[in-house]
Protein backbone atom coordinates (compact mmCIF):
# COMPACT_ATOMS: atom_id res chain seq x y z
CA UNK A 1 0.00 0.00 0.00
CA UNK A 2 1.31 3.45 -0.90
CA UNK A 3 2.12 6.01 1.79
CA UNK A 4 1.38 9.71 1.16
CA UNK A 5 3.14 12.70 2.66
CA UNK A 6 3.37 16.32 1.49
CA UNK A 7 6.56 16.92 -0.51
CA UNK A 8 7.21 13.20 -0.98
CA UNK A 9 6.19 10.64 -3.56
CA UNK A 10 3.01 8.63 -3.50
CA UNK A 11 3.93 5.04 -4.29
CA UNK A 12 1.44 2.96 -6.27
CA UNK A 13 2.86 -0.36 -7.44
CA UNK A 14 6.01 0.36 -9.45
CA UNK A 15 4.90 3.91 -10.41
CA UNK A 16 5.95 7.04 -8.55
CA UNK A 17 3.69 10.10 -8.77
CA UNK A 18 4.67 13.30 -7.01
CA UNK A 19 1.80 15.20 -5.40
CA UNK A 20 2.13 18.83 -4.41
CA UNK A 21 0.10 20.92 -2.00
CA UNK A 22 -0.71 24.21 -3.73
CA UNK A 23 -2.60 27.40 -2.95
CA UNK A 24 -5.12 27.71 -5.75
CA UNK A 25 -7.88 29.98 -6.98
CA UNK A 26 -10.68 27.41 -6.80
CA UNK A 27 -13.80 28.21 -8.81
CA UNK A 28 -16.87 27.58 -6.67
CA UNK A 29 -19.41 28.46 -9.36
CA UNK A 30 -19.42 29.92 -12.86
CA UNK A 31 -21.70 30.62 -15.78
CA UNK A 32 -21.48 31.94 -19.31
CA UNK A 33 -23.93 33.98 -21.34
CA UNK A 34 -24.23 35.80 -24.65
CA UNK A 35 -26.45 38.87 -24.67
CA UNK A 36 -27.75 40.77 -27.67
CA UNK A 37 -27.87 44.35 -26.39
CA UNK A 38 -30.03 46.75 -28.37
CA UNK A 39 -31.09 50.37 -27.98
CA UNK A 40 -33.79 49.40 -25.48
CA UNK A 41 -30.99 48.28 -23.14
CA UNK A 42 -28.05 50.53 -24.07
CA UNK A 43 -29.86 53.75 -24.96
CA UNK A 44 -28.22 56.29 -27.25
CA UNK A 45 -24.44 56.38 -27.73
CA UNK A 46 -22.61 58.73 -25.36
CA UNK A 47 -19.34 60.61 -25.70
CA UNK A 48 -16.38 58.80 -24.16
CA UNK A 49 -14.54 62.09 -23.47
CA UNK A 50 -14.76 65.83 -23.89
CA UNK A 51 -14.27 66.34 -27.62
CA UNK A 52 -15.31 68.17 -30.77
CA UNK A 53 -16.49 66.40 -33.95
CA UNK A 54 -17.83 67.97 -37.15
CA UNK A 55 -17.85 71.32 -35.33
CA UNK A 56 -20.03 69.95 -32.50
CA UNK A 57 -18.66 70.12 -28.94
CA UNK A 58 -19.70 67.47 -26.46
CA UNK A 59 -18.76 66.61 -22.88
CA UNK A 60 -17.98 63.11 -21.63
CA UNK A 61 -21.18 61.19 -20.91
CA UNK A 62 -23.44 63.33 -23.08
CA UNK A 63 -25.63 61.85 -25.80
CA UNK A 64 -23.90 62.17 -29.18
CA UNK A 65 -25.91 64.28 -31.66
CA UNK A 66 -25.28 63.42 -35.33
CA UNK A 67 -24.20 66.32 -37.60
CA UNK A 68 -26.96 67.76 -39.79
CA UNK A 69 -25.41 66.46 -43.02
CA UNK A 70 -24.91 62.89 -41.76
CA UNK A 71 -26.78 60.31 -43.81
CA UNK A 72 -25.34 57.21 -42.14
CA UNK A 73 -23.07 56.09 -39.32
CA UNK A 74 -20.70 53.16 -38.85
CA UNK A 75 -19.05 51.63 -35.80
CA UNK A 76 -15.53 50.23 -35.32
CA UNK A 77 -13.03 49.20 -32.63
CA UNK A 78 -15.67 47.82 -30.29
CA UNK A 79 -14.29 46.50 -26.99
CA UNK A 80 -15.22 46.00 -23.36
CA UNK A 81 -13.24 48.87 -21.88
CA UNK A 82 -13.77 47.73 -18.30
CA UNK A 83 -16.10 45.79 -16.04
CA UNK A 84 -16.97 47.39 -12.71
CA UNK A 85 -17.95 45.09 -9.85
CA UNK A 86 -20.59 47.36 -8.34
CA UNK A 87 -21.53 45.13 -5.42
CA UNK A 88 -21.19 41.59 -4.06
CA UNK A 89 -23.50 40.55 -1.24
CA UNK A 90 -24.79 37.30 0.27
CA UNK A 91 -28.16 36.43 -1.21
CA UNK A 92 -30.98 37.09 1.27
CA UNK A 93 -32.93 34.15 -0.14
CA UNK A 94 -30.38 31.36 -0.70
CA UNK A 95 -27.71 30.40 1.83
CA UNK A 96 -24.28 30.13 0.24
CA UNK A 97 -25.22 32.18 -2.84
CA UNK A 98 -24.02 35.68 -3.69
CA UNK A 99 -25.73 38.44 -5.66
CA UNK A 100 -23.26 40.21 -7.95
CA UNK A 101 -23.98 43.50 -9.72
CA UNK A 102 -21.73 44.26 -12.70
CA UNK A 103 -21.40 47.24 -15.02
CA UNK A 104 -19.93 46.66 -18.49
CA UNK A 105 -18.51 49.74 -20.22
CA UNK A 106 -18.21 49.39 -24.00
CA UNK A 107 -15.85 51.68 -25.93
CA UNK A 108 -16.02 52.17 -29.70
CA UNK A 109 -15.58 54.72 -32.49
CA UNK A 110 -18.45 56.19 -34.51
CA UNK A 111 -17.85 57.47 -38.04
CA UNK A 112 -20.49 59.75 -39.55
CA UNK A 113 -20.86 59.57 -43.34
CA UNK A 114 -22.45 61.76 -45.98
CA UNK A 115 -24.99 60.71 -48.60
CA UNK A 116 -22.21 59.34 -50.82
CA UNK A 117 -20.69 57.24 -48.04
CA UNK A 118 -17.72 59.55 -47.45
CA UNK A 119 -16.46 59.98 -43.90
CA UNK A 120 -17.40 63.30 -42.30
CA UNK A 121 -15.80 62.87 -38.86
CA UNK A 122 -15.24 60.37 -36.07
CA UNK A 123 -16.03 60.50 -32.37
CA UNK A 124 -15.02 58.16 -29.49
CA UNK A 125 -18.17 56.79 -27.90
CA UNK A 126 -19.29 54.44 -25.16
CA UNK A 127 -22.30 52.55 -23.84
CA UNK A 128 -23.03 51.00 -20.45
CA UNK A 129 -24.79 47.75 -19.58
CA UNK A 130 -25.74 46.62 -16.07
CA UNK A 131 -25.98 42.90 -15.32
CA UNK A 132 -26.92 40.96 -12.18
CA UNK A 133 -26.04 37.32 -11.53
CA UNK A 134 -26.39 34.97 -8.58
CA UNK A 135 -23.67 32.35 -8.05
CA UNK A 136 -22.71 29.90 -5.33
CA UNK A 137 -19.69 31.05 -3.30
CA UNK A 138 -20.29 29.15 -0.05
CA UNK A 139 -21.03 30.72 3.31
CA UNK A 140 -19.31 33.84 4.56
CA UNK A 141 -16.83 33.67 7.42
CA UNK A 142 -15.28 36.11 9.87
CA UNK A 143 -11.73 35.11 8.96
CA UNK A 144 -9.40 37.32 6.94
CA UNK A 145 -6.56 36.78 4.45
CA UNK A 146 -3.23 38.59 4.72
CA UNK A 147 -0.68 38.48 1.89
CA UNK A 148 1.96 40.61 0.18
CA UNK A 149 1.18 39.00 -3.18
CA UNK A 150 -1.10 41.82 -4.31
CA UNK A 151 1.21 44.74 -3.53
CA UNK A 152 4.59 45.95 -4.78
CA UNK A 153 5.49 47.67 -1.50
CA UNK A 154 6.17 44.49 0.45
CA UNK A 155 3.45 45.30 2.97
CA UNK A 156 0.65 42.85 3.61
CA UNK A 157 -2.83 43.28 2.19
CA UNK A 158 -5.70 42.24 4.44
CA UNK A 159 -8.95 41.15 2.82
CA UNK A 160 -11.99 39.34 4.12
CA UNK A 161 -12.58 35.71 3.27
CA UNK A 162 -15.53 36.35 0.96
CA UNK A 163 -15.35 34.79 -2.51
CA UNK A 164 -13.74 36.84 -5.27
CA UNK A 165 -15.38 37.79 -8.57
CA UNK A 166 -13.71 37.04 -11.91
CA UNK A 167 -15.18 38.28 -15.20
CA UNK A 168 -14.09 37.59 -18.79
CA UNK A 169 -15.84 39.30 -21.69
CA UNK A 170 -15.76 40.06 -25.40
CA UNK A 171 -17.93 42.49 -27.38
CA UNK A 172 -18.84 42.49 -31.08
CA UNK A 173 -20.67 45.14 -33.09
CA UNK A 174 -24.00 44.01 -34.54
CA UNK A 175 -25.74 47.12 -35.89
CA UNK A 176 -25.49 50.92 -35.91
CA UNK A 177 -28.06 53.41 -37.15
CA UNK A 178 -29.19 57.02 -36.98
CA UNK A 179 -32.44 57.56 -35.13
CA UNK A 180 -34.82 60.26 -36.36
CA UNK A 181 -37.27 61.63 -33.79
CA UNK A 182 -37.52 58.30 -32.01
CA UNK A 183 -37.92 56.17 -35.15
CA UNK A 184 -35.40 54.65 -37.52
CA UNK A 185 -36.61 56.23 -40.74
CA UNK A 186 -34.96 59.16 -42.49
CA UNK A 187 -37.14 62.18 -43.20
CA UNK A 188 -36.41 65.85 -43.59
CA UNK A 189 -35.45 66.27 -39.95
CA UNK A 190 -31.95 65.84 -38.55
CA UNK A 191 -31.09 62.61 -36.74
CA UNK A 192 -31.54 62.83 -32.98
CA UNK A 193 -28.99 60.27 -31.79
CA UNK A 194 -27.13 57.06 -32.64
CA UNK A 195 -28.44 53.61 -31.70
CA UNK A 196 -26.02 50.68 -31.55
CA UNK A 197 -26.53 46.96 -31.01
CA UNK A 198 -23.67 45.09 -29.33
CA UNK A 199 -23.22 41.37 -28.79
CA UNK A 200 -21.66 40.46 -25.45
CA UNK A 201 -20.02 37.13 -24.65
CA UNK A 202 -19.18 36.84 -20.96
CA UNK A 203 -18.04 34.36 -18.33
CA UNK A 204 -18.54 35.12 -14.64
CA UNK A 205 -16.96 33.15 -11.81
CA UNK A 206 -16.80 33.12 -8.02
CA UNK A 207 -13.53 31.76 -6.61
CA UNK A 208 -11.70 31.40 -3.31
CA UNK A 209 -8.09 30.92 -2.18
CA UNK A 210 -7.82 27.32 -0.98
CA UNK A 211 -5.26 24.55 -0.47
CA UNK A 212 -5.66 21.82 -3.07
CA UNK A 213 -4.17 18.64 -4.44
CA UNK A 214 -5.27 18.77 -8.08
CA UNK A 215 -5.12 16.63 -11.19
CA UNK A 216 -5.62 18.55 -14.43
CA UNK A 217 -8.18 17.34 -16.94
CA UNK A 218 -8.09 20.38 -19.24
CA UNK A 219 -10.15 23.56 -19.32
CA UNK A 220 -13.26 23.86 -17.16
CA UNK A 221 -16.13 25.09 -19.32
CA UNK A 222 -19.05 26.70 -17.42
CA UNK A 223 -22.62 25.75 -18.17
CA UNK A 224 -24.92 28.30 -19.77
CA UNK A 225 -26.51 30.88 -17.49
CA UNK A 226 -30.19 30.42 -16.75
CA UNK A 227 -32.25 33.03 -18.59
CA UNK A 228 -34.45 35.16 -16.35
CA UNK A 229 -35.62 37.75 -18.84
CA UNK A 230 -36.20 38.46 -22.51
CA UNK A 231 -34.78 41.00 -24.94
CA UNK A 232 -35.96 41.92 -28.40
CA UNK A 233 -35.24 39.21 -30.94
CA UNK A 234 -31.59 38.72 -31.86
CA UNK A 235 -31.90 35.20 -33.20
CA UNK A 236 -28.79 35.32 -35.36
CA UNK A 237 -26.44 36.41 -32.58
CA UNK A 238 -27.88 34.05 -30.00
CA UNK A 239 -27.51 31.11 -32.40
CA UNK A 240 -23.73 31.63 -32.70
CA UNK A 241 -21.35 29.22 -30.97
CA UNK A 242 -19.82 30.70 -27.86
CA UNK A 243 -16.18 31.60 -28.78
CA UNK A 244 -14.50 29.59 -26.03
CA UNK A 245 -11.13 29.82 -27.83
CA UNK A 246 -11.12 33.52 -26.90
CA UNK A 247 -11.18 32.69 -23.19
CA UNK A 248 -9.30 29.37 -23.26
CA UNK A 249 -6.77 29.38 -26.14
CA UNK A 250 -6.03 25.87 -27.49
CA UNK A 251 -3.10 24.03 -25.92
CA UNK A 252 -0.11 23.04 -28.05
CA UNK A 253 -1.36 19.61 -29.08
CA UNK A 254 -4.82 20.85 -30.07
CA UNK A 255 -3.36 23.91 -31.79
CA UNK A 256 -0.91 21.93 -33.95
CA UNK A 257 -3.63 19.41 -34.77
CA UNK A 258 -6.01 22.18 -35.83
CA UNK A 259 -8.53 21.20 -33.18
CA UNK A 260 -10.59 23.93 -31.54
CA UNK A 261 -11.08 23.99 -27.80
CA UNK A 262 -14.59 25.29 -28.28
CA UNK A 263 -17.51 23.97 -26.29
CA UNK A 264 -18.15 20.25 -26.87
CA UNK A 265 -21.46 19.32 -28.42
CA UNK A 266 -24.28 18.43 -26.07
CA UNK A 267 -24.60 14.65 -25.95
CA UNK A 268 -28.09 14.83 -24.52
CA UNK A 269 -27.03 12.70 -21.54
CA UNK A 270 -26.89 15.53 -19.03
CA UNK A 271 -29.69 15.78 -16.53
CA UNK A 272 -28.45 19.01 -14.95
CA UNK A 273 -30.23 21.96 -16.55
CA UNK A 274 -28.74 24.43 -14.12
CA UNK A 275 -25.53 26.37 -14.00
CA UNK A 276 -22.21 25.22 -12.53
CA UNK A 277 -21.83 22.54 -9.85
CA UNK A 278 -25.51 21.60 -10.03
CA UNK A 279 -26.79 25.00 -8.93
CA UNK A 280 -29.08 27.47 -10.59
CA UNK A 281 -26.83 30.47 -11.32
CA UNK A 282 -29.70 32.75 -12.19
CA UNK A 283 -27.91 35.09 -14.64
CA UNK A 284 -30.19 37.97 -15.49
CA UNK A 285 -30.19 39.65 -18.90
Amino acid sequence: MGIFDFGTNTVSGNNKVKDECIIAFKVYDACRQQDCLEESVLGGSRAAMDTTYCGISVEAGEIITPPSNAAAVSISEVAVERVVIVSKNPSPFRVGYWDIDLKYVFAYTLTFRDINGGALCTVPAQSVYNKTVTLFGSVTTESSISTDLLTSTGNTVDVNADPFVYVESKAVALKTELVYNGCCCGDNDNASYVAVSIGLFTIIKLFRLVNLLVESKGFCIPEECTNTGNLNTCDYFESLDFPMDVFAPPQKREFLAGISSNIPADTGNSTDDNCGCGCNCGCAR
